[in-house]
């Protein structure tokens, strides 16, 4: 048996409120993309080959799914027009679909099913024609069925209906509170009713109240409560002493400090109600906001911008810094001892000189200028141990966790307004998950500058 998956995304509107440029195959429930769902269960059903077909885009599909090898099974794609009827859509599907029996799921973006269930012969023994449907989303069968001993057992399945932004939550919420174990999920499970993915950071003070499912690449800070009944997406930060309760938190969101997210869906700086329908805007970037991902090519030249920088700092200050500290060593103005801080490597520590800059007289005030305290930083930039700027180090002790890319520089440093350490991570916070090149240069000189009006440097 093949399936054919076929989807209309003009069907799916509201889909775009909750994650707007994704094809909705791709819309994940409980941190698992639709289609992944239907590969599942068509595997589960004894299909060799799936064909998806879309009258949308569907390059961000096939890049997600690819062949089909890490589900061992042939994954192939094909376009459609809006006005193709179903019939019209095998026609051009013939080659396909030619002497096999054929599931098609038309329309359909889940349906409820369990993976423990026998569908292969339960579905080898039905009938041509509809298995399940409403309004035109059917599951349905071509092609002869083949005698079965178990064919007489019926396996659980019964579909859903998606028209809305508060179907889609309630279905989230169904499985999560009843049906977890009835699928393949993503992440660790423990224990019941709890599901965490690779790279999770939880905060000692942090709650996690079941259930719960948290995806990969996940910051949870201080003081913050994680459910019950919370789904946290994929690259999520939630900032300190915040609550996520009842709510679905999409991926790459960055959810404020002290905010409060109670039977909602949080996507990037949208925040949707899922019983009226209604989303909130919010202009507070520090409140809620996306997260920016970028790629490897990205990455790679950020840190090449940061490399570059670095070294310009550290041939136009070499001079200075050979002069200076000598003097000041032997005024007591200048002491330094070293410390041992994670470094931006995974799993690395780094050694670092920590100097302590008292302003007295003009030959420090200078050094403060210049930031000579932290020119021996800017080596470990060249050797990838730090950003430029990024996050204030965090030391190596048994209370503390690396959790943001160290840098020679904070954002912190750049802002005015932080009063205060928890302020300070704030800004970290922010600006690590929404940097970019040009952004940073700019940090970097508002950071040089403010830090000449301090009064000792640390």
């Amino acid at each position: 048996m093949k399936t054919i998956i076929i989807t209309k995304g003009v069907d799916y509107p509201w889909l775009h409120d909750i994650l707007p440029g994704h094809h909705p195959l791709l819309v994940p429930l409980c941190n698992k993309p639709f289609i992944e769902f239907f590969i599942d269960f068509s595997i589960l059903a004894g299909s060799t080959a799936i064909r998806i077909i879309s009258d949308e885009t569907i390059n961000d599909v096939a890049d997600f799914c690819e062949k089909g090898d890490r589900w061992g099974i042939d994954i192939s794609y094909a376009n459609s027009l809006p006005s193709d009827s179903l019939n019209k859509i095998l026609e051009k599907n013939s080659k396909f679909c030619s002497n096999e029996r054929i599931m098609i799921i038309n329309n359909i973006l889940f349906f409820h099913y369990n993976k423990n269930a026998d569908y292969r012969s339960f579905f080898a023994s039905l009938p041509s024609g509809d298995v399940l449907g409403f309004d035109q989303k059917t599951l349905s069968l071509t092609g002869s069925p083949v005698a079965s001993e178990n064919s007489r057992e019926t396996p659980p399945l019964s579909t859903v209906v998606l028209d809305s932004a508060g179907q889609y939550y309630e279905l989230a919420k169904d499985l999560l509170h009843n049906r977890l174990l009835h699928y393949v999920l993503p992440g660790y499970n423990n224990e019941a009713g709890c599901y965490i993915g690779r790279n999770v950071v939880i905060q000692k003070s942090a709650k996690i109240v079941k259930p719960v499912i948290i995806g990969n690449n996940v910051q949870i800070l201080a003081g913050s409560v994680i459910g019950p009944a919370a789904i946290i997406g994929n690259n999520v930060i939630v900032d300190r002493k915040s609550t996520v309760a009842s709510s679905i938190v999409m991926d790459n969101t960055f959810i404020g400090e002290q905010l409060e997210v109670e039977r909602k869906i949080a996507s990037g700086n949208v925040l949707i109600d899922p019983e009226s329908g209604q989303s909130l805007t919010m202009e507070d970037p520090h409140l809620l906001s996306s997260i920016s991902q970028t790629g490897g090519s990205a990455t790679l030249f950020l840190r090449i911008v940061h490399g570059c920088i670095a070294i310009s700092l550290i041939t136009l200050l070499l001079l200075p810094y050979l002069l200076l500290r000598p003097i000041l060593e032997l005024r007591g103005s200048w002491s330094t001892k070293t410390t041992i801080y994670h470094s931006a490597k995974p799993r690395c520590k780094v050694a670092l000189p920590v100097t302590t800059l008292r302003k007295k007289g003009m030959l420090s005030a200078l050094a403060a200028f210049f930031s000579l305290d932290r020119y021996m930083w800017l080596f470990k930039v060249l050797s990838g141990h730090l950003d430029l700027i990024g996050s204030r180090p965090v030391e190596v002790t048994q209370e503390s966790k690396a959790h943001l890319r160290p840098g020679v520089f904070s954002y912190a440093e750049a802002e005015d307004w932080p009063q205060n350490d928890i302020d300070s991570d704030i800004v970290n916070h922010y600006y690590a998950v929404h940097s970019n090149p040009f952004k940073d240069i700019a940090m970097t000189q508002k950071a040089l500058f403010n830090r000449i009006h301090q009064e000792d440097t640390v």
